[in-house]
């Protein structure tokens, strides 16, 4: 069985809070502070599908509650083609918590080596917490400094079959950049687009370029 990512929506892909109106129950969206705004939805899911690239036989599991509200080829249509093209189907275990489902969902499908990116980590067990890549800034979500610098090394991890508890050096986020200009046949313009111009990747994103000039 291939390595499996099960990938949560909501605090990972946008922010956190996303909600439906009894007005426009088929139309999310987020909410800062309470209220509602037009801050689009899904504008991380590039940077997700630039940091699985190097990672073609990465299969992924859907962990979202949009699955139960809104159905899953709705959900799957979410992402990207390339992205879609991993999904194998959805963890929906009615369990007390993501962890819970997720589990169970690993069990049934026979698999032993996953990662979950999720930013529940309510009832998740300290010995398990190895497989988990949680975001803890519900606005940032995968943006959130260090995130995806973690997400990168479990990844190469996970489908190098290394054991993930074994995993104990997690280099800043800035390293996470460097591996994504060191993808063949992406730009910087796409590297950019794919962050969405967030001030704080922006600045990794110099850092990166002032490096990447001190060695050519």
């Amino acid at each position: 069985m291939n390595s499996v990512l099960y990938l949560d929506f909501d605090g990972i892909l946008h922010p956190a809070d996303v909600r439906v109106t009894p007005e426009e129950p088929l139309h999310p969206r987020v909410y800062v502070r309470g209220r509602s705004t037009d801050e689009p939805l899904f504008r991380y899911v590039s940077l997700l599908e630039l940091l699985l690239y190097p990672y073609p036989d990465l299969r992924i599991v859907l962990a979202t509650s949009w699955v139960r509200a809104f159905g899953y080829k709705s959900a799957l249509k979410q992402l990207l083609p390339a992205l879609q093209e991993r999904v194998i189907g959805a963890a929906t275990f009615p369990a007390p918590t993501r962890f819970g489902t997720i589990a169970f969902d690993a069990e049934e499908r026979g698999l032993t080596r996953w990662l979950a990116l999720d930013d529940d980590q309510v009832g998740w067990p300290e010995e398990r917490l190895h497989q988990l890549v949680a975001p803890t800034n519900p606005y940032l979500a995968l943006v959130e400094l260090g995130v995806t610098a973690k997400l990168a090394i479990k990844l190469e991890a996970l489908c190098a079959g290394v054991p993930l508890d074994a995993v104990t050096n997690v280099p800043r986020s800035t390293s996470t950049v460097a591996r994504i200009f060191a993808l063949p046949n992406v730009t910087e313009a796409e590297v950019l687009r794919a962050l969405e111009e967030d001030a704080r990747v922006e600045e990794i994103l110099r850092q990166a370029r002032a490096r990447r000039d001190d060695v050519i």
